[in-house]
């Protein structure tokens, strides 16, 4: 939500800032968009769905709420995932499962050299 309270749709250069402090706070394997705005289907009530793919993970849960708070400054809705790389190729292309979502659908935003 942005400080006026009014629900607005998150634009493409506020994603593209996201995708930059992600990327400094957690030096990914890949970033990938998935869901609604994946889709072009975004309204003002969609959250950002961000999949970060990183080489180990020890601790998901706790990386998802650093990388959650790291993107706070933003203000946006958003909801970001963690996954080691090993786990991500072990799920995507499992259907039903978010990875395989985020695999089929999703825009890679960032992918590591």
């Amino acid at each position: 939500m942005r400080p006026s309270g009014k629900l607005m749709t998150v634009d493409e250069a506020t994603i593209a800032k996201a995708v930059d402090m992600l990327r400094q706070a957690a030096d990914p394997d890949k970033i990938i968009l998935f869901g609604s705005y994946a889709r072009d289907q975004a309204d003002p009530g969609s959250d950002l769905d961000l999949l970060v793919v990183e080489s180990e993970v020890s601790d998901a849960a706790a990386e998802m709420v650093r990388l959650m708070r790291v993107l706070s400054p933003l203000r946006i809705p958003a909801d970001v995932l963690v996954v080691s790389r090993q786990d991500y190729a072990r799920w995507r292309d499992t259907p039903g499962h978010v990875f395989f979502e985020a695999a089929k659908e999703g825009r890679v935003l960032y992918e590591a050299a």
